[in-house]
């Protein structure tokens, strides 16, 4: 169970407190995507100011290249590349292509991943898959918070898995497939993956004069590195 005391019966997904956020950007990249869409669908609309719509539905037949089937009101225009339009007097053309400005909802779906990312304490880049605001190298250092929440992360994990590890081998201790004093037998320990850029060889001989000292064992170590013992 995560993000809950003990005594709750159910736990909360991560991103419990910040579904209508979520949701916000949702519909805020589903409303762009539809309206972008039906824009770039209409290719120009022609203004007539000194026509009536009988007249204009027999100028629209005239100029039409291909027409629908019966039942269908389709009307198509074909403009080759380089086409010139004569406007003729009381004729205005309009292209509502030219009028989409997705940079404006871009950046308003980008705010909306940005707070989401600031509540759950994660870089912008793991939301916005946009890592122009954001610096690699200084994201994942050891005094960074998204460092420090995901380590807890990972502690917190590692207690609970050892904590079913250990009702495992109390259940197979009492069914007599593990001897009563296992404990002294072996000792299960866990280590997560790096979450911090570093210089592998400094870790390495850090970990070695660890080993030196006796603080630490060639297992450890070896475990440490991903590598088996020798």
């Amino acid at each position: 169970k995560a993000n809950v005391d003990a005594n709750v019966k159910r736990g909360l997904s991560l991103f419990y407190p910040v579904r209508k956020n979520l949701k916000r950007a949702e519909k805020l990249l589903r409303n762009m995507s539809v309206v972008a869409g039906i824009q770039s669908a209409v290719a120009l609309i022609r203004k007539h100011a000194r026509r009536d719509r009988p007249e204009i539905e027999r100028f629209v037949a005239a100029q039409a290249d291909r027409t629908g089937g019966a039942g269908t009101p389709v009307s198509v225009e074909r403009f080759p590349p380089g086409t010139i339009l004569d406007a003729t007097a009381g004729i205005d053309y309009e292209f509502p292509v030219a009028a989409i400005d997705a940079g404006k909802y871009v950046t308003l779906l980008q705010a909306e991943l940005r707070a989401i990312a600031s509540r759950l304490v994660m870089p912008e880049y793991m939301l916005t898959s946009d890592a122009g605001n954001a610096n690699y190298a200084s994201t994942l250092v050891a005094e960074g918070p998204a460092v420090k929440m995901f380590a807890r992360l990972q502690q917190a994990m590692i207690e609970d898995d050892l904590t079913l590890i250990d009702a495992a081998f109390e259940a197979a201790a009492a069914a007599g497939e593990l001897p009563t004093d296992f404990r002294l037998a072996f000792e299960v320990q866990a280590f997560p993956p790096g979450l911090v850029v570093r210089d592998r060889l400094k870790d390495v001989q850090a970990d070695a004069i660890l080993v030196r000292l006796g603080a630490m064992s060639p297992e450890t170590m070896a475990a440490r590195a991903g590598v088996k013992p020798a």
